[in-house]
């Protein structure tokens, strides 16, 4: 009896660890997820909107919920502004202690001003404005991100502008210091100057074929941020500007070698990075931690105070008997060689000690070819050199290219043709190309951030 139970026991045993040896786990490839019971989606639901209605619900502060605000129109602000012309009415008596609050908020709203003022190109500028209940302060609600190529190229065109203005004066006349006499009240927008219509803006006119690249947008308030489908099925490059965040921004050839041109009265004419030798951040920085300052640059606090070369005690390596300094070591000469001139050089960077020539010469004039031998380059000839062994210096010319005007000897093969013979030497973009090259920032890179016009 005993024996049978435990074959049984035996057998069921065996028949429970079957399904176990046939389990599918996910990873398997024939695994299909069961569908989760409605209690758990309910609770995942609710979490869910539990967690949206955090994330976009109105902010809350001290238990108290503020309700979503609608623009207003500007005559609102303009008449909580009037009707508190005269605080020494009594039903403006709690509002003196918010205009007193407010004051120290006076020099960030100047700030948001100024950084807003419209531009000379501009007839007048339309801001979004966040503004006191009580009209205690207001502030412009609005930072002006700028493509940095096409914000140095119209400040381009306006110096070209500004210098014939000094010469017609067009635009601008001389105004009388102080405008207006210290017991006048000040004037009040909506009277005197809402419906004054602005001053015409200041623009170049551009040529309808130079300046074809840039002609449509170049002195808009955002240009290229209202780009419709035409316009990116024309660029060669898609959407120029990301979109309503105005945040980046892509441009092709022809359109960065027309802003260059055009910002070229702002830019320098160096292009030879050997010229800021010792004047670079790198020397900089190498000048602020060996607590230096480069005749003519920069002076800094030290980056470290725990040693002065002067309290230093004596020892082995600056004994008075065994060092005889005849002239001190200058201070080009410490920066230029960190490791070299000085006792304990730290955090130091090490700046290039010189580049290769440039041979890049700016042509003058924009009809020239793209590859042409400029007059400020001249050839040296071996003719010049004098020789220590020879009596006539231009025998070592003739030995190397022979003593005839012409090899009349060699002749070309019937089938020779020159290597790219069917390709085009230039083409109508190739000189841009080259000056784009060799042109300073922000004209280096045909795409980026934009940056705030004040930086």
């Amino acid at each position: 009896m005993s024996s049978s139970r435990r074959e049984r026991d035996a057998h069921g045993n065996q028949q429970r660890a079957e399904p176990e040896q046939s389990r599918i786990t996910p990873l398997d490839p024939q695994f299909v997820p069961s569908e989760p019971a409605p209690a758990e989606t309910d609770k995942k639901a609710l979490e869910w909107r539990k967690l949206s209605s955090q994330r976009y619900d109105t902010k809350r502060r001290m238990g108290f919920a503020e309700q979503e605000k609608c623009d207003m129109p500007p005559e609102h602000l303009r008449k909580i502004i009037k009707d508190h012309g005269d605080m020494s009415a009594r039903k403006y008596r709690h509002d003196k202690r918010v205009y007193l609050g407010a004051l120290k908020y006076v020099p960030h709203a100047v700030l948001k001003l100024l950084e807003n003022m419209p531009m000379p190109w501009e007839q007048a500028r339309d801001v979004p404005v966040l503004y006191h209940v009580t009209g205690a302060i207001t502030f412009v609600n609005e930072i002006p991100w700028v493509i940095e190529p096409v914000y140095m190229a119209q400040w381009g065109s306006m110096w070209i502008m500004m210098r014939r203005e000094k010469r017609d004066r067009k635009h601008f006349k001389r105004m009388r210091f102080p405008p207006f006499d210290d017991e006048e009240p000040p004037l009040d927008f909506g009277d005197n100057l809402l419906d004054v219509e602005p001053l015409e803006a200041i623009q170049m006119e551009l040529d309808e074929d130079d300046d074809a690249a840039v002609l449509d947008w170049f002195y808009d308030s955002k240009p290229l941020a209202d780009e419709d489908e035409e316009d990116i099925a024309k660029s060669a490059v898609g959407r120029r500007v990301n979109g309503p965040s105005y945040r980046k921004w892509r441009l092709n050839l022809p359109v960065m070698a027309n802003l260059h041109r055009l910002a070229s009265q702002l830019l320098s004419d160096l292009i030879d990075p050997n010229f800021f030798y010792l004047f670079d951040l790198n020397s900089f920085i190498t000048a602020k931690c060996l607590n230096m300052a480069i005749p003519g640059g920069p002076k800094f606090e030290p980056m470290y105070r725990d040693i002065n070369p002067a309290d230093e005690d004596w020892n082995e390596f600056n004994d008075i008997n065994k060092i005889i300094i005849r002239q001190p070591v200058r201070t080009e000469y410490k920066v230029a060689f960190p490791h070299l001139y000085n006792s304990l050089p730290r955090k130091v960077r090490v700046a290039p000690y010189h580049t290769p020539a440039v041979q890049y010469v700016r042509p003058d004039d924009p009809d020239l070819p793209a590859f042409y031998f400029d007059p400020v380059i001249n050839p040296i000839s071996s003719r010049s050199l004098v020789s220590q062994f020879k009596d006539d210096a231009r025998l070592v010319e003739d030995e190397i290219f022979g003593d005839q005007d012409e090899d009349t000897d060699f002749v070309l093969p019937l089938g020779a043709s020159a290597f790219l013979e069917d390709q085009p030497l230039e083409t109508e973009n190739t000189a841009n190309g080259i000056a784009l090259y060799w042109a300073p920032h922000p004209f280096s890179a045909r795409s980026g951030r934009t940056r705030r016009a004040m930086d």
